[in-house]
């Protein structure tokens, strides 16, 4: 509706927008494009969600641990992605493994935080009879603590999948040569205006497939399982 108003060097219709996609999608720039920020919204969402799912099981089942814990997780909380992003710059120059690591260290209190939520909610009758049968940590984790926190650790991943995409891109943005992210800042420095808005809807599909088509079916697999364990 406000491209019906306003000037096209403002904001691109919907019709210009695909134009410009359905144009880009056989070239093999925006194919390299897509590839490499891709593969690094899956690697910051991967390394993210592993390091904050570990630590919170070893926050959850050592107070002491969780002491230590807390006061970095409230300051990665607290640091904006653009100070992030500018450190990491200092300390990985531009490219991959810097977006990574600011994608990384964003998201993996996220997970952190519902992790120690579940383990925080598991019934202390249960961890009380495990005390008493003397069940291995092992044992606690895979029939106790683990089907607690699949709830809250599943609703986390689709926060962290959105919040990942949009931090991958920002981070291209200011310090990237390639991805979709860099073929923003060109397309907006040169005016380009629906090829810029035609990345902004590749970056709603990378959020809906994963969510949809892998989030999705893990989440129901882990509901399931979580079912039989109760």
């Amino acid at each position: 509706m406000l491209s019906l108003f306003m000037h096209g060097i403002v904001i691109a219709s919907p019709y210009d927008s695909f134009k410009a996609l359905y144009e880009m999608m056989g070239t093999e720039r925006f194919q390299s494009h897509l590839w490499i920020t891709t593969k690094r919204i899956f690697m910051g969402i991967f390394w993210g969600g592993l390091a904050g799912f570990i630590l919170g099981l070893l926050a959850g089942i050592k107070e002491d641990i969780k002491n230590l814990l807390e006061p970095m997780r409230w300051s990665l909380m607290s640091v904006p992605p653009i100070v992030a992003v500018v450190i990491a710059m200092l300390w990985f120059g531009m490219g991959s493994t810097m977006v990574v690591f600011v994608s990384g260290i964003i998201l993996s209190p996220i997970v952190y935080v519902n992790t120690v939520k579940g383990m925080e909610m598991v019934d202390k009758g249960l961890l009380e009879m495990g005390r008493i049968y003397k069940l291995s940590l092992w044992l606690k984790l895979k029939h106790v603590y683990i089907p607690a926190i699949t709830g809250p650790l599943t609703a986390a991943m689709v926060i962290v999948t959105a919040m990942g995409v949009r931090i991958v891109i920002m981070a291209e943005v200011l310090g990237a040569s390639e991805g979709i992210g860099y073929a923003m800042s060109i397309a907006s420095a040169t005016l380009k205006i629906p090829e810029l808005f035609a990345y902004v809807i590749v970056g709603f599909c990378i959020v809906g497939i994963t969510e949809f088509l892998v989030l999705g079916p893990i989440r129901d697999y882990v509901l399931r399982w979580k079912g039989g364990h109760q």
